[in-house]
């Protein structure tokens, strides 16, 4: 199923349509639809598609070779060595390319773990030779190089794929109320991947124990497939994701959760967000890089399920034991996870009907709290108006006793802008479109 990728298709399409070669980075964490769009960009174009499944060395290459003497017919490549990144873009430098041809080159962390010098070479040959070959090469990855990214920008664009806003789950669900959406996106968020296995004709009570609980179900071992996908020692990654699973989304909560110390956490916590497992997010106005009011996401609803239920209680679901673990899940999901995923709809609709909402477009827009528990859900600002938001699960009329607590929590954001605030119902979750 393709879904609200337009905006991506086109960027893609630009590029394609400009009279020079193009070098483009495709980013998204797993199973977020990379793949279904550069299949669906590249289907009525003239192109090359690498899967690059992780096999050895003398394989990987050879079979890379073969695809593209394949698509120039009568290409040898027999008796020539293929044992690196280098000897594919030697190659391909070789071939004559009269019409625009797409490469795309998908999960490309693979063919890092084969060739670790295959970006370096990659980002050396389109500087000195790719670039005046009449090409468009995507190169598509669910790791983040963030450690390549200037050499990267200097001659690429970088374009990035989040997971689908809640309002997808309807494509998925037509027939399904609101609510019920609500608690399926809690629980699996909107990648196609899982949702497909979801069956919305029995209850979701039943799902959860058929999807995560059972020992044979699809998402048992979610989360150690997840990270075993680019971490052979996963031990310190899995503790970091329970904790944060658990609420401490700080780095010193964190650090006094697992009994450690937060330097000690910082690389692992780098490599996740590399991995776009989990997200830094800062207050509104805050720079990410020294803000010291830091928050972790985990941004796969999913997986976040899976660390907080599934991983602390693996030993007794092995052994069919689901009394605690289904009981831990009645008391908490409701009244946190459900909750916490309608806030984060609510944010998604305003973030699309800014002007609308706030009667002007925001130079910015987000959350803000400081170290002393005061929140907004949502700030957003212009010249003149800034703009402070509170969302409530209460009905309307309830809603209003929380005007005065807003309007408190608010003087505590310096500011000399004109004031304005929004109380956000539920109401606007069952009618917004």
């Amino acid at each position: 199923m393709f879904l609200q990728r337009e905006k991506e298709l086109q960027e893609l399409e630009k590029s394609y349509n400009s009279a020079t070669s193009s070098l483009k980075f495709v980013y998204g964490p797993k199973n977020v639809g990379k793949t279904t769009l550069s299949q669906q960009y590249i289907k009525d174009k003239e192109s090359i598609y690498f899967a690059n499944h992780e096999m050895i060395p003398s394989q990987f290459f050879t079979n890379m070779a073969n695809t593209i003497s394949e698509y120039f017919h009568n290409v040898k490549t027999v008796g020539i060595p293929f044992k690196s990144f280098e000897n594919i873009l030697e190659f391909l430098d070789k071939q004559k390319i009269d019409k625009k041809l797409v490469l795309v080159f998908d999960d490309f962390q693979n063919v890092l773990k084969v060739d670790k010098h295959s970006l370096e070479n990659l980002l050396k040959f389109w500087k000195k030779k790719l670039k005046n070959k009449n090409l468009q090469i995507i190169i598509v990855s669910s790791l983040l190089f963030s450690d390549k990214d200037s050499e990267i920008e200097s001659c690429a664009s970088v374009l990035k794929l989040g997971y689908l806003d809640f309002i997808s789950i309807k494509e998925f669900f037509p027939e399904m109320n609101r609510l019920d959406q609500l608690y399926v996106y809690s629980l699996l968020g909107t990648t196609p991947t899982n949702l497909k296995f979801y069956n919305s004709k029995i209850e979701f009570t039943e799902n959860i124990f058929n999807l995560f609980l059972s020992a044979n179900s699809y998402l048992f071992d979610y989360g150690i497939r997840v990270l075993k996908s680019e971490i052979s020692d996963i031990g310190t990654y899995s503790s970091i994701l329970h904790a944060i699973s658990k609420e401490n989304t700080k780095i010193g909560d964190i650090a006094s959760f697992l009994d450690v110390k937060s330097t000690y956490l910082t690389r692992y916590l780098q490599k996740l967000i590399d991995m776009m497992i989990i997200k830094k997010v800062v207050p509104i106005g805050e720079d990410k890089k020294s803000s010291k009011f830091g928050r972790y996401e985990i941004l796969d609803n999913a997986l976040k399920f899976w660390f907080s239920y599934i991983y602390p209680n693996l030993t007794a679901l092995q052994q069919n034991d689901v009394k605690d673990v289904s009981k831990q899940i009645q008391d908490e999901f409701i009244s946190k996870t459900v909750f916490l995923s309608y806030k984060k709809c609510i944010k998604e609709f305003i973030h699309k009907s800014q002007e609308n909402i706030f009667g002007y477009t925001p130079n910015e827009i987000g959350s803000w709290w400081d170290n002393q528990n005061n929140n907004i859900d949502l700030l957003a600002f212009d010249r003149k108006i800034v703009t402070f938001v509170q969302i409530l699960w209460e009905e309307k009329d309830m809603a209003k006793i929380s005007y005065g607590k807003l309007k408190s929590t608010s003087e505590k954001f310096e500011t000399s802008l004109e004031k304005k605030y929004i109380i956000v119902s539920k109401d606007t979750f069952f009618n917004m479109k």
